[in-house]
């Protein structure tokens, strides 16, 4: 990854990260993607909450290395 391996590609403390966290898997139903509205909970950039549906899960916060999803 051209110098990158010690900064991306994993989810995990010191790393960045840009997530989108689903209601479903788009591995099994590629649709989600066509209702964001319905399916997208959230999404962090660069360790950031960008929007979120979760009230657990407060926008403009940064999170810490583990997030525990029930």
């Amino acid at each position: 990854m051209m110098g990158w391996e010690e900064s991306i590609g994993q989810i995990k403390g010191g790393f960045q990260a840009d997530i989108v966290f689903l209601n479903k898997n788009p591995l099994e139903d590629v649709t989600v993607f066509d209702r964001p509205e319905e399916h997208v909970l959230g999404v962090m950039k660069d360790g950031r909450v960008c929007k979120s549906r979760w009230s657990t899960l407060a926008e403009d916060s940064e999170i810490p290395v583990r997030v525990k999803y029930n």
